[in-house]
């Protein structure tokens, strides 16, 4: 499945997502980043608990291309033990063991079958060929090789018992490598334990980027968040200063907009690839950014100048169900520009031209139907736009240009509403709408949703005192809504 990001002027990239995972990934998130924060918060992590957590014990072969994986399974559990659909064939020599010697299992319609595990817990090993599956797969989503990096979530290379317990699992996770090979993943850290990490294991397991190769790793520290970027070398040595501009430019605007970067920490994954620039979040418990750059790729081009700062707007907005993609991705799309603004890397005047040449595409077309319910491009990037334009503007109207959308996105991010959480759209509507003081985005929600909305787009124009022709744009500070459209764009200010 192929998903097309869009900058407001039309600038886009391609984004490819499984079928599998673009089904099941949003059912994983359903609980498991909140089933890792409620573990870890009550202590979980730090002694398993007797019998509470699944470890796995990962070295991997020089170079990374195989994963030699060991697990200790706690009773009580599912007799069967499955894998990702797409990577089932890279798994080899499973075994348990049984009596004190290593017992091989044969993998049915139902994954692998070691009824003593339920018993008694157990011990399973096997070898999963990564660079095998990376090569055949081709797919970051689930395995890819990038230059010398092997990209693969551990959701690809974990095998798991195939009937969790209601609520999930939790999982301890601990990685050897031998130099220069690294590992790199957005999955959180186990605190005063060297490289373990915390899985949250769940029924549709889906986990952070994840990735081993030579990695230049700059570890910073932002306003509320720890933030590794990971540069795949020698493919991007060369790249290193643009990149690090680069990502950085967007951390602050991220910063400015949300006032503080989301989350406790993340990982901003940077690979190289054959040609262009390409950018994808994923969260499943961590947050994660991959960025996919060509060597010697220009990241002042407008043509992907501003991924970085969508891909991370979406560090901070909460996994929703799948059908509310389009607030996800219009959200992404609306405050790219604006956060980029507050900063003075975009000039006011560039993303109003933008936002009124982008925001027709997201009207309903004939035949459609509400936002949940129609699922083309323009519905999904700039519908999803629309709806933030327009709880932007009522929230600000409503308060007299006291608040704005940006107070409602805040306040859900203070709420934990952030990529490693999965919220319903009432909880992050009525979030928005306690910030905002009215109902304005759970109403426009219930108008948007279910049936085409058709807006008066040259209406708000004319209030807001905009007039676009061709690339001119001029502003008329007589118009009713002028206080506001100069507070909308611009530079940051206290919120």
């Amino acid at each position: 499945m192929t998903f097309e990001t869009r900058s407001p002027s039309g600038r886009s990239t391609s984004i490819q997502v499984s079928r599998r995972r673009a089904r099941g990934a949003i059912a994983v998130l359903a609980g498991g980043a909140l089933v890792a924060v409620v573990l870890y918060a009550r202590g979980v992590w730090a002694d398993g608990g007797a019998g509470s957590v699944l470890r796995y014990e990962v070295v991997a072969a020089p170079g990374a291309t195989e994963l030699n994986v060991e697990m200790e399974v706690p009773p009580g559990l599912d007799a069967a033990f499955a894998a990702d659909p797409e990577a089932t064939g890279f798994f080899d020599g499973v075994a348990v063991r049984d009596a004190g010697r290593w017992t091989p299992l044969a993998a049915g319609r139902d994954g692998w079958q070691a009824g003593q595990c339920r018993r008694s817990g157990c011990r399973i090993r096997y070898v999963f060929r990564l660079r095998a599956a990376a090569s055949a797969i081709g797919d970051p989503d689930t395995a890819a090789e990038r230059g010398a990096t092997l990209v693969g979530p551990a959701s690809t290379w974990l095998l798991r018992p195939a009937h969790l317990p209601k609520g999930g699992l939790v999982g301890l996770l601990h990685v050897t490598t031998t130099a220069p090979v690294k590992f790199v993943t957005g999955l959180p850290r186990v605190a005063n334990t060297p490289d373990t990490y915390s899985v949250a294991l769940l029924p549709f397991f889906i986990s952070p980027y994840s990735a081993f190769g030579a990695f230049d790793v700059d570890k910073r520290q932002l306003r509320g968040a720890d933030v590794n970027l990971a540069i795949a070398v020698p493919d991007l040595a060369g790249d290193r200063p643009a990149i690090d501009a680069w990502v950085s430019a967007a951390a602050r605007a991220i910063e400015a907009y949300f006032g503080r970067f989301p989350g406790a920490g993340a990982l901003i994954l940077v690979v190289p690839q054959r040609r262009g620039v390409h950018g994808k979040a994923m969260g499943g418990g961590g947050a994660t950014v991959l960025l996919q750059i060509a060597p010697g790729s220009n990241l002042n081009d407008p043509a992907h100048d501003w991924m970085a700062t969508h891909e991370m707007v979406h560090l901070a907005i909460p996994d929703l169900a799948r059908r509310h993609l389009w607030l996800s991705e219009g959200l992404a799309t609306y405050v790219e520009p604006l956060a980029r603004a507050m900063t003075g890397e975009l000039r006011p005047e560039i993303v109003w031209r933008d936002l009124v040449r982008g925001l027709p595409k997201g009207l309903p077309a004939p035949g459609d139907r509400g936002l949940d319910r129609t699922h083309t491009w323009g519905r999904t990037y700039w519908g999803g736009a629309l709806f933030a334009f327009l709880a932007d503007l009522e929230i600000r109207k409503a308060s007299n240009g006291e608040r704005s959308l940006a107070t409602g996105l805040r306040a859900v991010l203070r709420a934990g509403g952030d990529a490693r959480a999965f919220w319903s759209i009432e909880q992050f509507t009525r979030a928005v709408d306690r910030a905002a003081g009215k109902p304005i985005a759970s109403g426009l929600y219930r108008r948007m949703a279910e049936r085409p909305t058709p807006v008066d787009l040259p209406a708000l124009w004319r209030d807001l005192g905009i007039s676009v022709s061709g690339d001119d744009i001029r502003f008329d500070d007589g118009a009713p809504l002028a206080a506001i459209r100069r507070r909308m764009v611009g530079p940051a200010r206290g919120d």
